[in-house]
């Protein structure tokens, strides 16, 4: 279990699985900047970013939720969190899976039949690329919530609320896809959590590498991938400098 102290945003998660040294840039040097891209993002969520716990039919819809996973040691807010009404079919087959998508291998699993089902849903601004993390990052925000409703004894996880799944709202199209928190997702989250926190304890930035995607970072002219490439001018000037001798 990790400490307040030891929290990551977890909205880094996407950041690493998207290229580390973008998040280590952002983490670790403080680095920010905007473009096109991310300043459309950001006006896209002003909305669902205003705290409000609103009842909609038989759910009920929560904005600006702050979450907190001491097991991932990540914490941020979600987008949306609906709350369903359970039905029997969702019932035997939370209770089928249940051993299966614990948040903590010790910990156990129980949700009353009567109680509100959560359903995170994540906004994003585009549709979906094929380089996109937004899965591990909404499966972070599901984790947070087990552990948040779970129940707890002397400081220790005892019994989570399994939540199977949620979705991906994407803005430009208007399009909800409906993510399914497996075993496989659980871990790859898992990892990605305990890399995150290793990148940031290592306090060092990796070097930059070339790659398509670096057309849409905010940070590519600071962080000038094309410069570092083996046959880059740049890169064969700094190498000559460093063979120079000293006089």
């Amino acid at each position: 279990m990790h400490t307040d102290d030891d929290l990551i945003p977890l909205r880094y998660l996407n950041d690493l699985l998207f290229c580390e040294r973008r998040a280590a840039m952002h983490l670790i040097e403080r680095i920010w900047r905007d473009n096109q891209y991310t300043a459309e993002g950001t006006y896209a969520h002003k909305r669902v970013d205003q705290s409000q716990n609103l009842k909609r039919g038989d759910k009920r819809n929560v904005t600006g939720m702050m979450l907190v996973s001491y097991s991932l040691g990540l914490t941020g807010k979600a987008d949306l969190v609906e709350f369903h009404k359970a039905d029997e079919k969702e019932g035997a087959d939370e209770k089928e899976g249940a051993d299966e998508t614990s948040a903590l291998p010790g910990a156990r699993t129980s949700r009353p039949h009567s109680a509100l089902v959560p359903y995170p849903v994540d906004f994003k601004r585009g549709k979906k690329r094929r380089w996109d993390n937004d899965d591990v990052q909404l499966c972070a925000q599901a984790i947070c919530l087990e552990e948040m409703l779970g129940d707890w004894e002397r400081g220790r996880l005892v019994r989570t609320v399994p939540i199977l799944k949620g979705a991906i709202f994407h803005i430009r199209s208007q399009h909800r896809r409906e993510v399914i928190f497996d075993e496989t997702l659980r871990q790859q989250t898992i990892r990605a959590a305990v890399r995150l926190h290793e990148l940031v304890q290592s306090s060092k930035t990796p070097a930059a590498e070339w790659k398509a995607r670096c057309k849409g970072c905010s940070l590519l002219e600071i962080c000038m991938p094309k410069a570092w490439r083996p046959k880059a001018t740049a890169a064969r000037y700094l190498e000559q400098l460093r063979d120079i001798p000293d006089a």
